[in-house]
């Protein structure tokens, strides 16, 4: 102990400082030093969490974009079948009134073919008969005597025909 004496080093000083010093490491360890610690693995721990929840949300991100890409697809798929067919009806639907509109027309042209004869044989027989009594007037006239009707008919045919 002289030794330490002749360093200048009191041993008893030097043996309270080394009680204080353990005493003050172990408060600083049991209050400090391991609050501390646990603060920093807390805070690891919610770091690792982090970057694992990340790395989980990239990955449903990838799974959710191709999930997004194929049913982009198949609605742009079905809107393609929607337009094909629709197309395909309207053509349909075409078709049909075409044939109708042609229908109609040629019931139309047959209505009118058969009131132009039936105008025509009316007026025809209409023509004949102001002809045929054209005719007796003109000859009644000359001949200044009535013709009966069996004479009347025998001229009206001769004279059509």
């Amino acid at each position: 102990m002289e030794a330490l004496s002749n360093l200048g080093i009191d041993w008893k000083l030097f043996l309270a400082q080394a009680v204080n010093f353990l005493i003050l490491l172990f408060i600083l360890r049991r209050y400090a030093y391991q609050p501390m610690l646990d603060f920093l693995k807390k805070r690891t721990a919610r770091i690792e969490q982090g970057l694992k929840d990340a790395e989980a949300a990239t990955v449903r991100l990838g799974e959710m974009e191709a999930k997004e890409k194929a049913v982009l697809t198949e609605a742009r798929a079905e809107a393609r079948n929607i337009i094909v067919s629709a197309e395909e009806s309207a053509r349909k639907r075409d078709s049909e009134r075409e044939k109708e509109t042609k229908a109609k027309v040629e019931r139309l042209l047959e209505e009118a073919t058969v009131k132009i004869h039936e105008e025509k044989n009316t007026v025809m027989t209409e023509a004949k008969k102001e002809i045929g009594e054209l005719i007796i007037l003109s000859v009644e006239k000359i001949l200044r005597e009535k013709i009966d009707a069996t004479k009347d008919e025998n001229l009206i045919k001769e004279m059509v025909k």
